[in-house]
């Protein structure tokens, strides 16, 4: 089985799109595409898409674009838990 990472980014983003998480934008990185979901200011929940093995591989950053973040964007963390839940229960294989 092979997958498209790309394809899998613009569903992942359409999904996060519809639940009005923040604004959406998906990079690309020859192997790999990251979904950027700013859910605060200056606070950004990272998701990496890639392939091993024909089979996706999803990885999470949080923070600014350095991922990092200091005590003012704390109160963000329970926004990109909820999330990165959320992110987890849509990426189960199909």
């Amino acid at each position: 089985m092979s997958c498209d990472h790309r394809g899998e980014a613009g569903r992942l983003s359409k999904l996060l799109e519809s639940e009005g998480l923040g604004k959406l934008r998906v990079e690309s990185y020859g192997s790999y595409h990251i979904v950027v979901v700013e859910l605060c200011e200056d606070f950004y929940l990272f998701v990496s898409i890639s392939c091993s093995n024909g089979d996706y591989l999803y990885e999470f950053a949080l923070g600014d674009e350095n991922f990092v973040f200091g005590l003012n964007e704390v109160e963000c963390l329970d926004r990109a838990v909820a999330t990165v839940k959320k992110v987890a229960t849509w990426t189960v294989p199909r």
